[in-house]
C-alpha cells in the first residue's frame, strides 16, 4: 500500500494546534515505543475521540496485540491480543484504507463487540504502514453516535501517514546507531548525519532542507559534487534544485531526462552506485567524467512512498567501501523525505491558515492583515475598500445544490480578479461576500469605474453544468484615510453602504457617507425596540372582514405595533427587520396560535368563518417547523385543516420550490386553504400557479383604485380574473374603498371583496359586533 497526502483538510484551529503539537512530539521520540505512545497521547486531541490506540501486527501475521492506550482500558487493554480476523482493525487492513464504523448490539467483529460493551458507539481504524508493509493500524473511538465524517477519515489518514514516516524516519537512526557501534570508523560520518536531521527538524521550506542537505552532506561522505534533482514530466528534464561543488561543472540548470543516469534511476526507482562514470554512457556521468569526477551514487528521495527527487554524490576518488557510503546516502535520504513529508504538511497548514481552500483567494485573516498593514506603513498612501455581496446566491445555492454553488463562487472569482489590477488585492471575506483593496494614490478615482465593471462581469450569465445561472452584486465602498484610519471601521463602513446599495435595487454600488450609519442606526434600534415588543407581548391582531354575496365568509389576520416611544410603527417597516433578524419565526407562530384561538371563537356564532394569516417566504425556509407550529395550533384550538388559510406573497417562488410545494400539498391533505397575496406585483410566472397547489388569488389594492376609470387597470384584472378561473381558483380584490369599484369588479366576475367599504381591521371584540351585526342584517 503507498501512502498518499489528502488533499487540503478543513480542520478547526484546535485540531490544527494539536496536530502541530504531535508533529513536534514525535519528532522528539527516541524510540519506536515512545512514538506509539505519543500517538495515543494526542488522537483524542486531534479529533472527537475518547479512546486512541496503537495495535501491532505479531510475528504471525493472525493477531493484533493493543500496544499503546489513551482511555478506558475495558478488554481490549494493553498487551491484550485479538484475531485479524474478522475484526474492524483486520478490515482496515485488508482493505489498506481507513474505515468508519458505527457500534451496535448487532456486529459480529470481535473488537467491535467489546469496545461496544465499554459503550463506545463509533470508531475509525486506518492501517500504519512501514517500509511498505502495513504493521498495525491506529484507532480511536467515540461514545456519539456518526462522530466521524469524511473529514475526520482524511484527517486520521494524514496522521497515519505521519506516523508511519517518522517510524521510518526512527528506524533510519536506529540503523544509524547500530552503525556507530559496528563500524567506529563512521562514527563521525553518522554523527554528522544526527546533526543534519537535527537541523532538518528547523528547517521551513523546501529550499532550507535542499541547502541543509547538499552542503553537509560533503562533510558525511567523501564527495567533490552533491545535488538534488527533480523530475520535470511536461518538460522532459531534470531541474537541479541544490548544487553543492568544489568546481561546478554543469552548466545548465536542467539536465535532459533522454540517456541520462537520472532517468536510469528514476525508472529503477532504487538506489545505484556508478564506480566508474567514463564507462556508463550516460550523458551526464560523462560530463562529470571529464571534470575528473570518477564515482558516484543517486538514490531516490521518496515522500509518501513516491519518488519526488534524486539525492546525488559524485568522488574525484576510487570509492572501496562503496556499499556502506550508498547506505548513508540511503538514510541521508530517508531523513529527507520524512522533512520534506513534514514542510510540506507545514505549508499546507499555513497556506490554510491565510487562504480560502475553495476560491484559493486569501482569506479575511490575510485581508485583515494586509488592511493593518497599509494604515499603520510609515507615510500610508490611500487606499479604497470594495465590499462586495452576490445578489440571489442563496437561491442558486439552496435550490442546485451546494456543488453548483461552489463552483459559482469559483468563477465569482475569476471574474472579480478578471476586473482589477495586479497591484490590488482580494480576498474572499466570507460566505457570498468578497473584499477588495484598491491600493494606491488613484484608488477613489478608479473606485466607481471597478465596481461598474465588478457589477457588469457578475450580471453575466454563468453556464455551470446544463444551468444558465444569473446573479448580481451590490457593492459598498469606503476610503482610507477620509472616512476612518481603523481597519475594522472601514470594513464596516463599507459593509453599510452596500446594505444600502442591495437595498435600493441591487446590482449597484454605493459610497458610505454618515447619514447611511444613521440609517442603519435607526433600524438596529427598531430591531432592539422590537424585540422587546416581542418580549413584552406588545404587539397585538385586527381583523379584516373578507365578504361576499352572503355576507362575512373569512377574515384576515393583521398584525400591528404601537410602541411607547414612537407611536404606530407600519407593518412594511417592522416586518422586513422581523425576517433580516430571524424575529419573524417567533412572531409567526404566535399569530398563528392567536389567530386559531380567535377564530374558535367566532365559530360558535358562524361555524363556516375561516381565517388567512400571512407567512414570510422566510417561514417556507424551515418547512417542517412550520408545519409542526399549525398543526399544533390546530389541536390546541380543536379546529380543522378548513379554519386556516395560508397567504404568502410571490416571493416564496425565490426559495427552495421544491420544498415549498411540498409543504404545501402536506399541509392541503389536512384541508388547509393557500392565497397569494398581492398579486401581480412581484416575481409572477404561471409556472408556479401552475405547480403549487393554491386556491384564491388576491388582486393587489393597487389594481383596484381608481380600476371605475382606468382602461388599463381594468384590464389587468380582468386578465387575472381569466387565470384565476381557468386554474379553477377563487379571486379576492383588496382595498375595495368605494361603491363604484365594487360595482366594476361584479361586472368583471369578482364577487370576494376586502377593503375600507365593507370594514377597517377591528379589535376582536369590535370585530364580534361587527360580525352579530352582519348576521341580524341577513336575517
Amino acid at each position: 500500500m503507498k501512502s498518499k497526502v489528502p488533499s487540503l483538510i478543513s480542520i478547526s484551529p484546535e485540531a490544527s494546534i494539536a496536530l502541530g503539537n504531535f508533529t513536534l512530539a514525535i519528532t522528539e521520540a527516541v524510540s519506536e515505543k515512545e512514538i506509539y505512545n505519543k500517538l495515543a497521547e494526542n488522537l483524542p486531541k486531534i479529533l472527537q475521540a475518547d479512546r486512541g490506540s496503537v495495535t501491532l501486527i505479531t510475528e504471525n501475521k493472525d493477531e493484533f496485540e493493543v500496544f499503546s492506550l489513551q482511555g478506558p482500558e475495558g478488554m481490549l487493554s494493553i498487551g491484550k491480543y485479538f484475531s485479524v480476523d474478522n475484526s474492524l482493525a483486520g478490515l482496515a487492513v485488508q482493505q489498506e484504507k481507513t474505515i468508519i464504523s458505527k457500534l451496535n448490539a448487532d456486529r459480529i467483529e470481535i473488537d467491535a463487540q467489546q469496545l461496544y460493551q465499554q459503550d463506545l458507539l463509533s470508531i475509525m481504524n486506518s492501517p500504519l504502514q512501514f517500509s511498505d508493509r502495513i504493521i498495525g493500524t491506529v484507532n480511536i473511538g467515540s461514545y456519539k453516535e456518526n462522530a466521524y465524517d469524511s473529514t475526520s477519515l482524511e484527517l486520521l489518514t494524514l496522521v497515519s501517514t505521519l506516523v508511519s514516516n517518522y517510524l521510518e524516519r526512527q528506524h533510519l537512526l536506529e540503523q544509524a546507531q547500530i552503525g556507530v557501534k559496528q563500524y567506529k570508523t563512521y562514527s563521525k560520518q553518522l554523527e554528522s548525519l544526527n546533526h543534519v536531521a537535527e537541523e532538518l527538524c528547523a528547517a521551513t521550506n523546501e529550499s532550507e532542507v535542499f541547502s541543509i542537505i547538499t552542503r553537509s552532506a560533503s562533510h558525511i561522505i567523501s564527495a567533490q559534487r552533491i545535488s538534488y534533482c527533480v523530475p520535470n514530466y511536461k518538460d522532459k528534464c531534470f531541474e537541479i534544485r541544490s548544487v553543492f561543488s568544489e568546481n561546478e561543472v554543469m552548466k545548465s540548470a536542467t539536465v535532459d531526462m533522454e540517456n541520462s543516469a537520472l532517468q536510469f534511476v528514476l525508472q529503477s526507482g532504487s538506489p545505484q552506485f556508478f564506480e566508474n562514470l567514463a564507462v556508463t554512457n550516460f550523458t551526464d556521468h560523462l560530463i562529470l567524467s571529464k571534470n575528473g569526477l570518477c564515482s558516484g551514487w543517486s538514490v531516490p528521495v521518496r515522500v509518501k512512498g513516491e519518488i519526488v527527487g534524486l539525492l546525488n554524490a559524485a568522488s574525484n576518488v576510487k570509492i572501496n567501501e562503496r556499499a556502506q557510503q550508498l547506505g548513508v546516502i540511503k538514510m541521508l535520504s530517508g531523513i529527507m523525505g520524512v522533512t520534506l513529508s513534514r514542510v510540506n504538511l507545514q505549508e499546507q497548514l499555513e497556506h490554510q491558515a491565510c487562504y480560502d481552500t475553495l476560491t484559493g483567494l486569501p482569506n479575511r485573516h490575510q485581508f485583515n492583515q494586509r488592511m493593518e498593514l497599509a494604515i499603520t506603513q510609515d507615510n500610508p498612501i490611500p487606499f479604497t475598500l470594495l465590499f462586495i455581496d452576490l445578489d440571489r446566491f442563496k437561491v442558486v445555492n439552496d435550490t442546485m445544490g451546494h456543488d453548483v454553488g461552489d463552483e459559482l463562487l469559483c468563477r465569482v472569482t475569476q471574474r472579480i480578479n478578471q476586473q482589477i489590477r495586479k497591484e490590488d488585492f482580494a480576498a474572499r471575506h466570507g460566505g457570498d461576500e468578497f473584499v477588495v483593496l484598491l491600493l494606491n494614490k488613484q484608488s477613489k478615482a478608479i473606485a466607481d469605474i471597478t465596481s461598474a465593471r465588478i457589477i457588469k462581469a457578475l450580471k453575466e450569465p454563468f453556464q455551470i453544468d446544463e444551468h444558465s445561472i444569473f446573479i448580481g452584486a451590490s457593492i459598498g465602498i469606503s476610503y482610507f484615510p477620509e472616512h476612518s484610519k481603523n481597519s475594522e471601521e472601514l470594513l464596516k463602513y463599507a459593509d453599510i453602504a452596500m446594505y444600502h446599495a442591495k437595498k435600493q435595487g441591487k446590482s449597484s454600488f454605493k459610497l458610505y457617507s454618515s447619514r447611511l450609519s444613521d440609517k442603519i442606526h435607526c433600524r438596529q434600534k427598531l430591531e432592539t425596540l422590537l424585540r422587546l415588543a416581542v418580549k413584552n407581548e406588545e404587539l397585538h391582531l385586527v381583523f379584516q372582514p373578507q365578504i361576499n354575496e352572503d355576507g362575512v365568509f373569512a377574515i384576515e389576520a393583521l398584525l400591528r405595533w404601537e410602541d411607547p416611544e414612537l407611536g404606530v410603527i407600519s407593518a412594511d417597516e417592522f416586518i422586513p427587520i422581523a425576517e433580516e433578524s430571524l424575529l419573524i419565526e417567533e412572531i409567526t407562530h404566535w399569530v398563528i396560535n392567536q389567530s386559531l384561538q380567535m377564530i374558535a371563537r367566532l365559530r360558535l356564532i358562524c361555524p363556516s368563518v375561516y381565517v388567512a394569516v400571512n407567512i414570510s417566504a422566510k417561514n417556507c425556509l424551515y418547512p417542517e417547523k412550520l408545519k409542526h407550529c399549525i398543526l399544533t395550533g390546530l389541536n390546541d384550538a380543536n379546529l380543522p385543516g378548513s379554519a386556516l388559510e395560508l397567504e404568502v406573497t410571490e416571493n416564496v417562488f425565490l426559495q427552495n420550490v421544491h420544498n415549498t410545494n411540498k409543504l404545501f400539498k402536506d399541509l392541503g391533505h389536512y384541508g388547509i386553504r393557500f392565497a397569494i397575496d398581492d398579486f401581480g406585483t412581484g416575481y409572477s410566472s404561471l409556472t408556479y400557479l401552475l405547480n403549487l397547489p393554491l386556491n384564491t388569488l388576491k388582486i393587489d389594492r393597487s389594481f383596484i383604485q381608481d380600476i371605475h376609470c382606468n382602461k388599463i387597470k381594468l384590464g389587468v384584472v380582468k386578465g387575472i380574473l381569466v387565470i384565476a378561473k381557468s386554474l379553477s381558483m377563487n379571486c379576492l380584490a383588496e382595498g375595495v374603498e368605494i361603491e363604484a369599484q365594487k360595482q366594476c369588479l361584479e361586472e368583471l366576475g369578482c364577487n370576494r371583496f376586502q377593503g375600507y367599504y365593507f370594514s377597517k381591521p377591528l379589535r376582536e371584540k369590535d370585530f364580534l359586533l361587527y360580525l352579530k351585526s352582519d348576521l341580524l342584517q341577513k336575517s
